[in-house]
């Protein structure tokens, strides 16, 4: 993010996590919450910080419990596509999407319900 504002970058993008919270008990959590918190202190004009849900994609790499919970969370997002998922080409249109539009101010955090709607924009 540094780098990126040192070269001129006027707003910057960021995916981090559905629950994402500095104070988390959960690492993987107060990770990508201290991160957003990073992120915003560098002094980006404006700063998009999308906050997905479980991502549902094809990976190279084998892990067997995010296999799981896609599986699941596939079936679930036919009857609640909102709630508890997001397609992986869903969210890079709504990054997309998210630079092409004016936004709501200096920083705007986009949770998954607001991800879906952007990515079908």
């Amino acid at each position: 993010a540094e780098l990126a504002r040192a070269g001129g970058c006027k707003h910057f993008v960021l995916q981090s996590s559905q629950g994402a919270n500095q104070h988390s008990p959960f690492l993987y959590l107060r990770v990508k919450g201290e991160v957003e918190n990073l992120v915003q202190a560098v002094g980006f004009d404006r700063c998009t910080i999308l906050r997905p849900a479980v991502l549902l994609c094809k990976r190279q790499e084998s892990r067997p419990m995010e296999w799981m919970a896609q599986q699941f969370l596939g079936a679930v997002a036919r009857v609640f596509p909102t709630a508890y998922s997001v397609p992986v080409e869903t969210v890079a249109r709504a990054m997309v999407a998210s630079v092409l539009q004016p936004g709501e101010g200096k920083v705007e955090v986009l949770e998954n319900r607001v991800i879906h709607e952007l990515g079908k924009a």
